[in-house]
């Protein structure tokens, strides 16, 4: 009631309504300006009730202009949200570019990761993109880094990854440099600190260190050129002696945010031996 006092348009109408109160007195006693000048007030206060009232609408159509823009508000919510997702989803796949661009026979599907279990030893993820954007067991996981790992387990929504970590991962590869050949493989002993083991190369191999390891393509579960890592030391097994490389993967593993995974390319064939080529 106060602030509806306070507006100056009811403070004016209060003072014309006192006003005319006076004149109306003052004409009952006979005076004949003040009869004019009570026809002029009161066509000006006819002028400004009606300023008053007019423009003003009705609860239902408040009501009704409320509910629209609440609706409208929703929408453009909405509008930003896809737009937010479809500007990530680009920045990812642009990431992915040069290599779509390099080899056109590929099918690549962004995702995100969304969970990881704490008890995975070798730093397993989930993706946010399962069998319903094409996605299968063994498909390769990469970042712009290189291999990360593959697809272990799949459903329609979302995806497991089993990391170049552990030893459930194998893959053919070559020194991109001397051209030796092995296996890449996960190790209990090396993958702690984001490395896995390059074996299976010939005691008298010219693998060096800093040497890069990209797969060799043979088999089919990953194509040819795909970076594996680099080779940070050369070992020997302590129980037979044979010669092996460590190699550390250029992606930090265990800290991964976004990846896409290799649904498709020339010649990708099947194999028996999950994760293994």
């Amino acid at each position: 009631m106060k602030d509806f006092l306070n507006l100056k348009s009811v403070k004016v109408l209060i003072a014309v309504l006192a006003i005319l109160t006076v004149i109306s007195i003052l004409g009952a006693m006979g005076n004949p300006w003040v009869s004019s000048a009570f026809n002029f007030l009161t066509k000006g206060l006819s002028s400004v009730t009606s300023n008053l009232t007019e423009g003003q609408k009705s609860y239902d159509e408040l009501k009704a202009e409320n509910e629209k823009l609440k609706s409208e508000t929703a929408d453009l919510r909405s509008q930003l949200v896809d737009y937010y997702d479809i500007k990530s989803e680009n920045a990812r796949l642009w990431k992915y570019y040069q290599l779509k661009k390099t080899n056109p026979d590929y099918e690549l599907m962004p995702a995100s990761v969304i969970r990881r279990d704490t008890n995975e030893e070798f730093y397993a993820f989930t993706i946010d993109a399962g069998s319903s954007t094409g996605i299968s067991v063994l498909d390769p996981v990469l970042t712009e880094n290189g291999v990360i790992g593959f697809v272990s387990s799949v459903n329609a929504s979302s995806s497991k990854v089993t990391t170049i970590l552990s030893p459930d991962f194998q893959a053919g590869a070559v020194d991109k440099k001397t051209n030796d050949s092995g296996v890449v493989s996960g190790s209990a002993i090396h993958g702690g600190d984001n490395c896995a083991t390059f074996t299976k190369i010939d005691a008298n191999s010219n693998v060096k260190k800093g040497d890069i390891v990209v797969t060799s393509g043979i088999g089919g579960i990953y194509p040819a050129d795909l970076i594996l890592g680099k080779v940070s030391e050369i070992k020997y097994d302590e129980y037979d002696a044979t010669k092996y490389a460590v190699v550390r993967s250029y992606e930090d593993i265990k800290n991964v945010t976004d990846v896409v995974v290799l649904t498709d390319f020339k010649n990708k064939g099947e194999v028996k031996d999950k994760g293994a080529e």
